[in-house]
């Protein structure tokens, strides 16, 4: 199991990210940060608590516990009380929060034109959410998908890792994909024979490496980890008609 230093930086760096992107701004937003640290560690009270606790120890480790800023599969992921795990997440914590500091700050200080939309404002757009949404869906997916493919200690939770993954996977790649045919440097700074090319280059190695992954359940059958790098495949697949579609309409 994870160190509940550990616990405490991801539930603090959940916490501050929704604090920075979703929350209206606030002046309690390091509190709102604290209390998201300690819903992380949650799960880990019965390490201390009075009462009741063999029924809170036998509730650690469900799988509901990952409603604690992924308080389970911290868990699994890290079984040997990582300190490396736990000065990474304590650094990436103090990081995330300066960040997020740094961004107030600005707002309260700076005073804006109306020509000026703000730095919060710029930080909180629907492009900047969208894109910032389908990275971390597409980096969580994967991480999902690679925990439950390679990683002992899933057990039978293994279909729920894969099938989670996939669909976090799915959705990130469709999102950047589409920001991909609409940005700027995309569509107004490269030349129609550039972004021809590339967009043909993507979609013939999309096509062969998705098509490849795609026949996974003619090669070994219908299992769960098939099914799952079919799914990769097809998302492979269908991003490589996004990319002919961007070549088509360059």
């Amino acid at each position: 199991m994870s160190l509940a230093i550990t616990h405490f930086a991801v539930g603090g760096i959940c916490t501050a990210l929704v604090a920075l992107y979703l929350l209206p701004p606030t002046r309690y937003a390091r509190t709102l940060v604290l209390l998201g640290g300690g819903w992380g560690m949650l799960p880990d009270v019965h390490w201390v608590a009075p009462v009741y606790a063999p029924e809170l120890k036998a509730l650690h480790s469900s799988v509901f516990t990952n409603i604690f800023w992924f308080h389970q599969t911290l868990d699994v992921v890290d079984p040997t009380d990582s300190y490396t795990a736990a000065a990474l997440a304590l650094g990436a914590f103090i990081l995330i929060v300066s960040l997020g500091d740094h961004w107030t700050y600005r707002t309260a200080e700076r005073t804006t034109a109306t020509t000026d939309p703000g730095p919060l404002t710029t930080v909180r757009s629907l492009d900047t959410l969208v894109g910032t949404a389908g990275v971390l869906a597409l980096t969580c997916g994967v991480g999902i998908l690679a925990v439950g493919s390679l990683h002992p200690g899933v057990d039978e939770l293994r279909g729920l890792y894969l099938g989670v993954g996939t669909a976090l996977a799915s959705t990130g790649g469709f999102v950047l994909g589409g920001h991909l045919t609409l940005a700027p440097w995309v569509t107004n700074r490269l030349s129609a024979t550039v972004t021809r090319v590339l967009a043909g280059v993507g979609s013939v190695v999309l096509v062969v490496g998705g098509g490849t992954l795609a026949a996974s359940p003619l090669r070994y059958g219908l299992t769960a980890h098939s099914v799952v790098v079919a799914s990769v495949g097809a998302l492979l697949l269908v991003l490589a008609v996004v990319c002919a579609q961007l070549r088509l309409q360059s």
